[in-house]
């Protein structure tokens, strides 16, 4: 069984996609997510459509000409998702890692029903778990919704197999008090950081992450003052929804220099 393990560790390390994909290994899950949010699948479609508790009654009814009237007849129909999740492979996401894999600079313009900053914080993930050598440096508007995209790679890590976790791991707030999670053995880690181009403007990382970009007043001087370090090797990550701004001119290719 421990060699088996390790197979499917280098299978992992190796291939992104096959660590993610829950049909290459459909006994077990190896990617999770989690999401507060109630949602529920119809006993009766046999599909994995999710409804929300107040989408149940009309689903039932133009679905199945059945009327519903009483919240037992809901919880008949329908079973509740647990709030860990396999990570949803939906249709944009293999283009999006495709990209992501392939381009240094990335840039992904998102809406709010997509799971862009889960994808992009699992590829970042993937590259620190089963990679030596890993710098890669989150950034979000402030120090706490910065820690919250390092708990997702810590929650990420917690729910994958036993046998994937060959590595001894910390996790902690870190220096700037957003997040630090630690491979000591393989020498990689992610590091969490409020916006601002003087909080990294002194690391050489492998990749750095902007969320909500269109929002950080200084996201292009970040990026100015990491470019440098990232040219010869290194990767940038940013998503947001839209806002006018650097984020968004560079999206549009209207920017004079990236």
């Amino acid at each position: 069984m421990k060699e088996i393990g390790k197979i499917e560790w280098q299978r992992c390390a190796d291939d992104v996609m096959y660590w993610l994909d829950v049909e290459k290994h459909p006994a077990l899950p190896y990617v999770y997510t989690h999401d507060p949010h109630v949602y529920f699948l119809c006993n009766l479609c046999g599909d994995h459509n999710e409804y929300q508790a107040k989408q149940r009654k009309i689903h039932l009814k133009v679905a199945h000409n059945i009327v519903a009237t009483a919240e037992s007849e809901l919880r008949r129909n329908f079973r509740e998702l647990p709030t860990n999740r396999p990570f949803p492979l939906r249709v944009y996401i293999p283009p999006i890692v495709d990209s992501w894999l392939n381009e240094q600079y990335f840039l992904v313009e998102k809406s709010r029903d997509m799971v862009a900053t889960w994808t992009i914080v699992m590829l970042y993930a993937w590259d620190t778990f089963f990679h030596t050598g890993r710098q890669n440096i989150f950034q979000s508007e402030d120090t706490t919704k910065t820690f919250d995209l390092v708990k997702r790679a810590w929650h990420i890590y917690r729910h994958q197999p036993k046998f994937l976790k060959r590595f001894k791991v910390q996790a902690g707030q870190g220096v700037a008090k957003a997040g630090h999670i630690v491979f000591e053995e393989l020498n990689s880690e992610i590091l969490g950081f409020p916006q601002g181009a003087d909080q990294i403007r002194q690391y050489h990382p492998s990749g750095i992450f902007l969320d909500e970009a269109a929002f950080l007043k200084d996201a292009g001087d970040t990026f100015a003052a990491i470019k440098p370090s990232i040219e010869n090797g290194g990767r940038f990550t940013a998503i947001s929804s839209a806002n006018p701004s650097w984020f968004w001119m560079a999206c549009k290719d209207e920017l004079d220099q990236l």
